[in-house]
């Protein structure tokens, strides 16, 4: 951030910010390897908000307002996607960094949540439709080709605000068309809110793994003899207290006996940028630790 603004008023090169990013890539990258983690990310560290990349794939951008991410201290450009929605032809600067090792995670905002989140004059229902198939199937078919073997959907709009009834059948329309012959697991991660009275409709949609913020989400709500995979949310992304490791192992434990989903992912219940740096990576190396006890006792 520093080296970027400092850029923007002439203080520095962009060489020197491009040195930047690097640095905190490899940093972030060896926090990873150092947990020992099982799919790595480069953190959308290029990334302004979770829309402007793919907005600026899909054309020259409006300046739209800044809008308060949900309950946060942080903002994201209000995507304008008003008219007729053009297809992105070009995924450059959309997909992780060639130095990120493999497997890779490709994390996206959900067809749902970006069509709720825009300012638009169309149907939203129709806008999220189109937005799978013109705009984020083409960003993961490209994801997949540089070494991406998990899709991870962002969906902390169905959390924090709900949905009607009549949202469900476009939604699983348009994960349908993101999920049809993908060679990759799809991840709907709802996260800022209860995923309880949702679970019934949750496990009906064409995903291979469902997420969960288990700091908002009662575990007794989730049932039993899942046919998906579990994003267990353990570690909270939102407060500086570390998690036990012991805990959160008992947690897992839990998690694959009751639930008993087909897979159990250990994650964070939501993105970690909310917390300094430090706590952040201690948070990941809990994460990395709890997981490799978790695949000592259980089998899921």
């Amino acid at each position: 951030m520093a080296s970027t603004r400092g850029l923007d008023r002439g203080r520095v090169t962009a060489d020197a910010v491009e040195a930047a990013f690097a640095e905190d890539l490899a940093a972030f990258v060896r926090v990873q390897q150092q947990a020992r983690l099982d799919v790595f990310s480069d953190g959308l560290l290029r990334w302004q908000d979770i829309f402007r990349p793919l907005m600026e794939a899909v054309g020259p951008i409006k300046p739209e307002s800044l809008v308060r991410w949900f309950d946060t201290n942080t903002f994201f450009r209000e995507p304008d996607l008003s008219g007729t929605l053009p297809g992105v032809d070009r995924a450059d600067g959309l997909l992780p960094d060639a130095s990120v090792p493999r497997p890779r995670v490709a994390t996206l905002p959900s067809p749902y949540m970006f069509s709720r989140a825009a300012r638009t004059d169309r149907d939203r229902n129709h806008l999220m439709v189109d937005l799978a198939g013109k705009v984020l199937r083409p960003v993961i078919d490209a994801a997949i080709a540089a070494g991406c073997q998990l899709v991870h959907l962002e969906e902390p709009w169905l959390g924090y605000f709900g949905i009607e009834s009549k949202d469900w059948a476009p939604l699983h329309e348009a994960l349908e068309l993101l999920h049809r012959d993908l060679r990759a697991t799809l991840a709907f991660h709802i996260y800022f809110g209860d995923a309880g009275p949702h679970v019934d409709q949750l496990r009906r949609l064409p995903v291979d793994a469902i997420g969960v913020d288990l700091v908002e989400t009662d575990v007794n709500e989730l049932g039993s003899g899942w046919d998906k995979g579990l994003v267990a949310g353990v570690i909270d992304g939102r407060s500086s207290m570390l998690e036990s490791v012991e805990n959160t192992v008992e947690v897992a434990r839990h998690l694959a006996d009751t639930v008993r989903p087909r897979n159990l992912y250990l994650s964070s219940n939501c993105e970690l940028a909310f917390l300094p740096t430090v706590v952040a990576e201690r948070k990941v190396q809990r994460l990395g630790e709890a997981a490799r006890k978790v695949k000592q006792l259980v089998s899921v």
